[in-house]
């Protein structure tokens, strides 16, 4: 099994389709774009969510983001 982790959206552009959240807890932020969504289909700054951790060429990044509620 993938393990999740919480985090918060600091910033989502709905034209552009990416947006970074950090962390709960921490000042690490990560990367998203919108086919790393699940669940729905926009997001906006203070959701809390839940997100997996990959590493992709330019570093890490987060993936499968649901809201926090979900699972």
């Amino acid at each position: 099994m993938t393990q999740t982790h919480p985090g918060r959206i600091i910033f989502y552009l709905p034209e552009r389709g990416t947006g970074y959240l950090r962390l709960e807890g921490s000042r690490e932020e990560f990367y998203f774009q919108r086919r790393h969504l699940r669940g729905v289909d926009t997001v906006k700054k203070g959701d809390l969510v839940r997100f997996v951790l990959r590493e992709g060429r330019q570093g890490y990044y987060a993936d499968e983001i649901e809201p926090a509620g979900v699972g």
